[in-house]
């Protein structure tokens, strides 16, 4: 297979013992929640840091921008932490990238971990510093309220082991249009991919295979956000697409369309392989929530539904 991985910085993997420091970019959060989660982290053998700073308030954010960036900052120069995770997501971390520290950054790479609204960080770390980063759950949704253990295993799997994820067959998964491809995978949330598009930390779909998940959103706004990737050109070179779950992404417009038509029009003409509900991001209450590495290569198999990820996204 060719290699599509070059250049990528894969971070230290998480070994027992280690310490997982807390962010809060984005929304705030409730306390008991944060220190139920913390708590269940310490009780799978490892240590956690967080700033006091993460229980501050500005507007619906955790803080004002500055202080949610330092956040992250010190969270990447500490050679006590290897990985990062988030409090919560929601909405604000858009608004922390001017003040991140670009510089300090690229010189600790280390495991990030988000989903929602911490899309656009994995964009910006994926962009500024060629990191490895990982789409999984955030500490106030699903760690603190007891994960699944299979969906705790995947977390666990991603960001501790070397050996390779292999192949990913949930039962959710539906072939929207046939075919098998292989290319670096990259996407998060549908929203905030959107937000990113004319900035310098868009996401770079050129032989990608693109990862879309989204929440609550009329397939109105599904397909006006998937056509203006189509009309920024960054679906135009795409070499395949692979579509979340789509949590109460319904048609309100009285006709009945699904997903499936929406998919049928915006990529008409396009032959690229297609599969719809891998659970990886919002999920339904106590559903499969899967981590995925961005910037790995991956084969797509819409023949016989399926995601294969080819090697670790982490190192030694």
């Amino acid at each position: 297979m060719k290699e599509f991985n070059r250049g990528v910085i894969k971070p230290r993997c998480l070994r027992e013992g280690d310490t997982i420091g807390a962010v809060a970019p984005a929304w705030t959060f409730d306390q008991e929640e944060f220190m139920e989660g913390m708590n269940k982290i310490e009780q799978l053998g490892y240590r956690v840091k967080y700033d006091n700073s993460i229980f501050k308030k500005y507007w619906s954010m955790a803080g004002i921008d500055k202080w949610r960036a330092q956040q992250i900052t010190e969270m990447f120069k500490d050679r006590e932490v290897k990985a990062i995770l988030c409090a919560n997501a929601g909405y604000g971390s858009i608004r922390t990238l001017p003040y991140l520290d670009k510089r300090i950054i690229r010189r600790n790479p280390k495991i990030f971990v988000g989903y929602s609204d911490i899309t656009i960080l994995l964009a910006y770390l994926r962009t500024i510093a060629r990191m490895v980063v990982f789409h999984g759950p955030v500490i106030t949704g699903e760690i603190y309220d007891g994960m699944n253990q299979d969906s705790l295993d995947y977390l666990l799997k991603a960001i501790s082991s070397t050996s390779s994820i292999g192949i990913l067959k949930p039962p959710s998964l539906q072939s929207l249009c046939p075919g098998i491809a292989s290319g670096v995978l990259v996407g998060g949330n549908l929203s905030m991919l959107i937000s990113s598009v004319g900035t310098p930390y868009e996401v770079d779909t050129g032989n990608k295979i693109l990862f879309l998940e989204e929440i609550n959103e009329s397939l109105e706004v599904i397909d006006n956000h998937l056509m203006q990737l189509k009309l920024s050109g960054k679906i135009r070179h795409i070499k395949g697409l692979i579509l979340g779950q789509l949590i109460n992404c319904k048609d309100t417009s009285g006709n009945n369309f699904s997903i499936a038509d929406v998919i049928d029009d915006v990529f008409a003409g396009m032959d690229i392989p297609i599969i719809y509900g891998f659970p990886s991001g919002h999920q339904a209450e106590d559903g499969l929530n899967i981590t995925i590495p961005f910037g790995i290569t991956v084969t797509l198999n819409a023949d016989d539904p399926q995601l294969i990820i080819h090697g670790a996204g982490v190192s030694e």
